[in-house]
């Protein structure tokens, strides 16, 4: 199950969900990516941590989580956010917040 709450994520570890991302311009009206742009979405223990433990790139606003990308972690609140990349010299982020990550009934 994935819900989404202000900018926090729901998910229930091990679940295939696909969050659809709309990326808008100043206005708020829907922005187009053009050629070479992407959206990315890093997760990590914290804002600080080194390490990135799920990374998810997307052209066309659909990032799908499979069951490997959160099977391992533990029941918890991670950070995240997603930016509109290039890929050579601009990174925007768009949003940050939480991924909750919520057990399912048959974990050991």
């Amino acid at each position: 199950m994935i819900k989404i709450t202000d900018n926090d994520i729901e998910l229930t570890r091990g679940d295939t969900e696909t969050l659809e991302i709309t990326v808008l311009d100043a206005q708020g009206n829907p922005y187009t990516l053009q050629q070479g742009e992407y959206v990315e979405l890093v997760v990590k223990q914290s804002p600080e941590s080194p390490d990135v433990l799920i990374r998810k790139t997307t052209t066309d606003g659909s990032i799908t989580f499979s069951r490997d990308d959160t099977w391992e972690l533990a029941k918890g609140k991670y950070a995240y956010n997603i930016r509109l990349e290039d890929g050579v010299s601009s990174y925007h982020t768009i949003i940050e917040g939480k991924l909750i990550i919520t057990s399912v009934v048959d974990d050991a």
